[in-house]
């Protein structure tokens, strides 16, 4: 059984799933967009940044743009949430410096916001407007949502991770320093360890090996750049690639067409992207 509720504009997705289908392997993957999910029902486990973290019903989580992320549903129980993409042009300069803020770097939690299940419901109402009526109203009620994040998060700032761990140390490094040279052989013995134990390491942790988390990351930065009007030789070296060939034939495989093409797809899944 599926069920979704849904809508997408330029700068929003909006979706209100149920499923009952267990899966257990993860779907590593990152967005340029904010990212909100509300647990409703479910057993499901996230893999943040390295990160595993089990929402509980009336669970927030928020995902910052480029933060690497997947899901696992592990049973065949009902699995309800709510999840709401935007993008950070929606907002303006001050709004984002003010309602951004729990997001941080990466990603976060708060519990038992049962309370905020009510904003969602309203954003979804949007869906039926008109596209004229459509944009003010869906802008009218992120707003609203993020404020109220905004003031929870104010009053306790301290948010869930889930257990630190050995891979969260590379992973920090990796993403200090995706504009230098990084290579497995460097990794393993700035960390002290084989190049087959860290492959095994930050396998478990994040899903995916070294060269590819790099890869991926990596391409989020030159789309981003992209996206902002960068050349396309400016992109990739600003994103850390040793040279635009490499970079040229990275994004070729990946999308399909050339850094310039314009119409080039989202960032695939990391399951679903070949050899990346």
């Amino acid at each position: 059984m599926y069920q979704e509720a849904s809508f997408k504009t330029e700068q929003v997705v909006y979706a209100h799933t149920r499923s009952d289908e267990a899966d257990m392997e993860y779907k590593m993957h990152c967005h340029n967009s904010y990212e909100i999910y509300y647990m409703i029902t479910g057993n499901v486990e996230y893999l943040l940044e390295g990160r595993p973290y089990r929402p509980r019903p009336g669970s927030l989580l928020v995902i910052a743009p480029g933060c690497f992320h997947g899901l696992r549903v592990l049973d065949g129980n009902e699995y309800h949430r709510i999840r709401l993409h935007f993008a950070g042009e929606i907002l303006s300069d001050r709004e984002r410096e003010l309602l951004l803020q729990p997001f941080g770097k990466n990603w976060g939690c708060l519990e038992e916001q049962f309370a905020l299940e009510w904003y969602f419901h309203a954003i979804e109402d949007c869906g039926s407007y008109g596209k004229d009526l459509q944009d003010i109203a869906i802008r009218a009620r992120i707003l609203s949502l993020l404020a109220c994040i905004s003031a929870i998060y104010l009053k306790d700032p301290r948010r869930t991770y889930g257990a630190e761990s050995q891979a969260q140390e590379v992973i920090r490094y990796i993403n200090g320093h995706l504009g230098e040279t990084l290579t497995l052989e460097g990794l393993a013995e700035r960390f002290f360890m084989s190049k087959n134990h860290l492959t095994a390491l930050f396998r478990q942790a994040t899903g995916t090996t070294v060269a590819r988390y790099i890869l991926y990351k990596r391409m989020v930065i030159a789309r981003k750049e992209l996206a902002l009007g960068t050349p396309a030789a400016e992109a990739a070296c600003r994103a850390g690639f040793g040279d635009y060939s490499t970079f040229f034939r990275a994004y070729r495989k990946m999308f399909g067409c050339a850094p310039t093409d314009k119409s080039a797809m989202e960032l695939p899944d990391m399951d679903k992207s070949g050899d990346f």
